[in-house]
This record gives C-alpha cells, structure tokens and sequence, in this order.
C-alpha cells in the first residue's frame, strides 16, 4: 500500500490550520453588537492593547514555526523511506530528492523568519520613538 506523502502533509496542514481558527463563541452571539464582539474577540485571544504589528509578527513567528515543524515531518518520512528502501536505487533517489526539498524548503523558512524579525523589530523602533 502506498501512501501518497503530499497528501498527508497537505491534510494535516489544512486541519492544523483550521484548528487554529477554532474559537468558541456563547450562543448569544447573534444579540452583540460589532463593539461588543471586537471586545470578546481581543480578552479571547489574549491580545490586549498589543500593536498590530507585534500582533502580526507573532503570528508569522508562528505560522513559519509550525513550517519548520512540517520540514522535520518531512525529513523523518525521507529518512524512513530510505531506511527501508532496501538498497532500490529509485526508492533512494526519491528520498534523496525529499529531503532536498526539506532542505530547501527550510532555507526558505529561516529566511522568512529572519526577514519578518527584521522587519518587526524596525517598527517597534519606528513606532515606538
């Protein structure tokens, strides 16, 4: 039985991602107004009085995170294929071309993070003088 490894990797992306949108809201939603749902949202997710460009920061920090977590996924699936390939050439150049694109893939991650530090950092400056 093959299992297709981009499937799966899409999937749980997709549900990880729609878990983080969970939020649990009172059946008496539909009687606030727009203030009061704004107020809800905010104690809700612990934002505070916090700058949305801290607020946007944390949640790219957070988001390339979780990327970086997907990249460790898939070098263990890489390293597992090539573990039981048993010495099959083409199972080994599949593997091999996997992790390159971990590799690549987590090149692009620590580029993005360092970038959005950066960026981050020179508005808490900007805005904070």
């Amino acid at each position: 039985m093959k299992i297709c490894t981009k499937r799966i990797l899409i999937s749980v992306t997709i549900a990880l991602f729609f878990a983080l949108l969970i939020n649990p809201i009172s059946a008496k939603a539909a009687d606030i107004t727009l203030d009061e749902g704004l107020d809800l949202f905010l104690s809700g997710s612990e934002i505070g009085d916090a700058k949305i460009g801290t607020v946007v920061g944390k949640i790219t920090k957070g988001a390339l995170s979780i990327l970086g977590l997907v990249a460790l996924v898939i070098f263990i699936i890489a390293g597992f294929q090539w573990m039981t390939s048993g010495g099959d050439k083409e199972k080994i150049k599949g593997a091999q071309k996997l992790m390159g694109a971990a590799v690549v893939g987590l090149i692009i991650v620590i580029i993005s993070y360092a970038a959005v530090f950066f960026i981050v950092e020179s508005l808490k400056t900007v805005t904070d003088s």
